[in-house]
């Protein structure tokens, strides 16, 4: 990968709409994935990925 290259997350499917940290719409602004518990979770920028995975029980939908 080159420099400023990040992956391809367009055809990644998510179990989340909206972000689950900032609850941005992510369909659009699909920046980075996490798994937990079997699913793959979407994020718009790797700082919400980051809390996330600080405590993903708190944004885990029940």
């Amino acid at each position: 990968m080159k420099a400023g290259e990040g992956p391809n997350l367009k055809n990644v499917k998510v179990v989340n709409e909206d972000d689950p940290v900032c609850h941005m719409k992510t369909a659009e602004f699909l920046k980075d994935t996490a798994v937990y518990k079997g699913n793959v979770y979407g994020f718009c920028s790797d700082n919400c990925k980051k809390t996330f995975k600080k405590n993903p029980d708190k944004y885990v939908q029940k």
